[in-house]
């Protein structure tokens, strides 16, 4: 027999299933955007990288 804990209250069905694929994208893409205004409003400089020798 499992047991099954009892919801804390204050929650109640249907608990939000989370799409995490989606939120990623949407939180890099908010994060690109902002990353780019401040690029292009000069207030930061991307590091440039040095080539790896291979």
């Amino acid at each position: 027999m499992t047991y099954v804990r009892p919801h804390r209250r204050g929650y109640q069905a249907p608990f939000y299933k989370a799409d995490r694929e989606a939120e990623m994208r949407a939180a890099h893409a908010h994060f690109q955007a902002r990353l780019d205004a401040e690029i292009a409003a000069g207030r930061w400089t991307p590091p440039v990288r040095e080539k790896a020798n291979a």
